[in-house]
């Protein structure tokens, strides 16, 4: 009963990963991203069940105590530096979607070879962490500051890495990579301050429930390749502004000649081009209004700016500098219309629609 207290925690987390666990296996769609996950809550599972019984094992005198004592404390020592391995894998994995690019870089998992290296060495020299034979008493080694310090390599890299390849992911994107990150390092230094605070294991769990409500379960408002708004969220907040008294307008914006793009480049060319033009919507109405994808390649932005033609310019401009040549010489037409009392949400979005393919037929004739 004792060590139920203790670890209250720990049989808690335990169970938030069961449930997280049975939850992700109901949907029948496999990505190696919930893949890396699995391998994540697994890992993280078997340090928080390991945890207790280095305590429970401690200075217990029974047929087998010692090597239980002993392998339990080894399996605790190799388990962090995997699962931060994992981790950044995950982050890797969701910025390049590249299984190879994992594999050349063996997941990660040099602090792991270098921790397994060392606890073979700690057979004979008690680096991390010595058992002593008589007793079966645990007393860490003058060099377990050691295993901090590379665990704390792990997401210092990670920083490096994130900053330097930040445009490959969104903001949303980097800000939940950076909660997943910190998470376990408050969780590994408020352990680390006080030993009898269980948080290095159980903050994981915080982490891995963090990346699967943002980034794995698609939000229903949201468009899953470009990560604008949906149609559905359109017409809800087109509906919201519409009861309220602030002016806003509705721009609808086409992309000219995609279809070429698909037909000749192929499928992955096109959806990069959409992927890049959300970006430009994104930069230039950032302040003043929401974007979203309407459908196929047409895109709609709510905007309370009076300024369109300088923010439409704004686009243009983030296009022209963009190193994809798809996008640098993309073309697309819009249509404006301010809302004005008494329109409804259809007319307003066929009227813009309407001066949108006006413009579409003028550039045509031009």
């Amino acid at each position: 009963m004792r060590y139920v207290l203790q670890f209250q925690v720990n049989l808690f987390a335990l169970a938030i990963l069961a449930a997280l666990f049975v939850f992700m296996h109901t949907s029948r769609i496999r990505t190696f991203s919930r893949q890396l996950i699995d391998w994540i809550l697994i890992s993280t599972a078997v340090a928080i069940i390991v945890e207790p019984l280095t305590w429970i094992f401690d200075g217990k005198q029974f047929r087998g105590a010692f090597l239980l004592e002993y392998g339990t404390n080894v399996v605790l020592f190799l388990i962090g530096p995997i699962i931060g391995g994992l981790l950044m894998s995950y982050v890797d994995y969701r910025m390049f979607h590249m299984t190879a690019r994992l594999r050349k870089r063996i997941y990660y998992q040099h602090t792991s070879l270098l921790t397994l290296a060392l606890m073979v060495v700690n057979l004979f020299v008690p680096l991390y962490f010595k058992v002593d034979v008589h007793t079966n008493s645990y007393s860490s080694g003058p060099l377990k500051v050691l295993h901090y310090i590379l665990i704390g390599l792990i997401y210092l890299f990670f920083i490096g890495f994130v900053v330097t390849h930040h445009t490959m992911a969104t903001r949303k994107e980097v800000l939940i990579y950076s909660i997943f990150f910190f998470i376990p390092i408050v969780g590994m230094l408020l352990q680390l301050l006080d030993s009898r605070l269980h948080l290095s294991w159980t903050s994981i769990v915080l982490a891995l429930l963090v990346i699967y409500i943002f980034l794995e379960s698609t939000p229903t408002d949201e468009d899953y390749l470009t990560k604008l708004y949906n149609r559905n969220s359109f017409d809800t907040h087109l509906h919201f502004l519409m009861q309220g008294s602030k002016p806003f307008g509705l721009v609808m914006f086409d992309l000219n000649a995609f279809k070429q793009i698909n037909d000749e480049y192929g499928h992955a060319a096109g959806d990069a081009v959409l992927i890049g033009f959300a970006h430009a919507l994104k930069y230039a109405f950032n302040t003043s209004g929401l974007a979203f994808r309407f459908g196929g390649d047409e895109f709609a932005v709510i905007s309370t700016s009076s300024e369109i033609e300088q923010q439409v310019d704004r686009v243009r401009t983030y296009l022209q500098r963009h190193p994809n040549p798809h996008l640098k010489d993309l073309s697309f037409s819009y249509g404006y219309q301010r809302y004005e009392p008494g329109l409804t949400a259809d007319t307003l979005t066929s009227l813009a629609d309407h001066n949108m393919y006006e413009q579409k037929k003028a550039m045509k004739q031009g």
